[in-house]
């Protein structure tokens, strides 16, 4: 079966970035959501459509040299789905020119590992659609790429805990070196302090480096595979030979994302990715000689959400833009052909069937039409069910109750068939 790209096949998403709030623990998931569209110039055999949605990890290295070289090769699915459009059928669809949309949507679950691109492995998201055609017809195919990020809540313990090395070298030096906190961005500048007290005399400071390293570490079937890299070096030798202390501030930029040079800190079952920040202190002796103080701590590469996304609820005097659900109120705005056709599916079946009823009640006798129209006449000058509340006070528990549900979410959702009819024209 030969696949080739159809440029009046497309798939369109809401958006092609997803975004998880929170740890793995924390994170509710996020919905996935986009429309399928096939534009026909011209009467179109179709045998199927399907649309699937997948994703993996995978990783691929070599180790060792010549007869003694090994090859790990590890690919997992992380997650998969997909929706049948089109049912393959012995009779293929023949549909007329047009435009053709399919709605989909899926739950994405929040303990999906982010995107990952390295040379020896990575983790990545994928739909692809196929519109199979009749035999000796060259089949639609279309393909999107999904990124999977992960973001930390403002409220994360992290993002408040400072690290803080203190120590004394026996005879040499007594020294003090701090980061604000453990979490940073990418792009972002790390502040790096230094406070160093000499406690051998002649002795002085000579550099001060902070690296950045990113560690990988590769799994394939039970052998592990680490490998460091480093993604940014500051180096400061601008230093008074004598003097009783020395303090600084070093500035460290991380690297923006999209550069390639830098991946956030993510776990999945194949890889993981880590990060430290590494300071050598290099000191000159009195009698010359040079000696190293050398330090590390673990730190989170990943992007924060901003405090004010943090537990968002709508303002309630924003309430009044979104009106009240009222029976009587959604059926005239179906009636009147004001509801959209996704919301007027999703009512209740009691209400849609009410509504069809109205013309057959009304053409029984004359005296029930007149009836209805007074009653419509009065319905109109009554006041809308939403005017005279203060939208912005929440009723108690005890009003809602007593209030009594307005309809029953039995029957109200739309069956698959009643969504997905074939060859329905957008």
């Amino acid at each position: 079966m030969q696949l080739v790209h159809g440029p009046e096949f497309t798939i369109n998403l809401e958006n092609d970035h997803v975004i998880l709030h929170g740890s793995v623990d924390e994170s509710a998931g996020v919905i996935l959501r986009g429309t399928v569209i096939l534009n026909c110039h011209e009467n179109t055999k179709i045998k199927s459509i399907i649309l699937k949605f997948q994703g993996k990890t995978k990783v691929n290295w070599v180790e060792g040299h010549g007869s003694s070289q090994r090859h790990f090769k590890e690919e997992r699915t992380v997650i998969e789905h997909s929706w049948n459009f089109l049912e393959p059928k012995r009779k293929t669809y023949h549909l007329a020119v047009g435009r053709y949309k399919w709605d989909f949507e899926l739950p994405l679950p929040g303990d999906l590992p982010s995107t990952v691109q390295h040379d020896l492995g990575q983790v990545c998201y994928r739909l692809k659609a196929v519109a199979e055609r009749p035999a000796f017809s060259m089949n639609y195919v279309a393909k999107r790429s999904i990124r999977v990020s992960r973001v930390m809540l403002p409220s994360a313990l992290e993002l408040n805990q400072s690290v803080v090395i203190s120590n004394e070298w026996t005879n040499k030096l007594a020294y003090n070196i701090s980061v604000p906190r453990m979490v940073f961005s990418c792009g972002s500048q790390i502040p790096i302090s230094f406070d160093l007290i000499p406690t051998a005399p002649g002795l002085s400071v000579r550099a001060i480096s902070c690296t950045l390293k990113e560690y990988i570490t590769l799994t394939s079937h039970e052998h592990t595979r680490s490998e460091g890299r480093v993604i940014k070096t500051v180096r400061d030798e601008q230093f008074a030979p004598s003097m009783d202390r020395w303090t600084r501030t070093e500035m460290l930029q991380v690297p923006n994302e999209h550069q390639g040079r830098i991946q956030s800190d993510t776990t999945s079952e194949l890889i993981k990715i880590k990060h430290k920040l590494k300071f050598t202190v290099s000191l000159i002796n009195s009698d010359g000689h040079i000696s190293e103080l050398r330090a590390a701590v673990p730190i989170i590469i990943a992007p924060v959400a901003p405090e004010e996304d943090a537990n968002q609820l709508p303002a309630y005097e924003d309430a009044w833009k979104t009106l009240p659900y009222d029976t009587h109120t959604i059926e005239g705005m179906i009636a009147s052909g004001n509801l959209p056709q996704s919301v007027a599916i999703a009512i209740p079946n009691a209400a849609a069937n009410r509504i069809q009823e109205i013309p057959d009640s009304a053409n029984n006798s004359g005296d029930e039409g007149e009836q209805q129209q007074q009653q419509q006449q009065q319905q109109q000058q009554q006041p809308l069910p939403w005017e005279g509340f203060d939208l912005s006070r929440v009723p108690s528990y005890t009003t809602a109750v007593r209030s009594g549900r307005l309809y029953s979410f039995s029957g109200s959702l739309p069956t698959y068939e009643s969504i997905a009819i074939p060859g329905t024209t957008a």
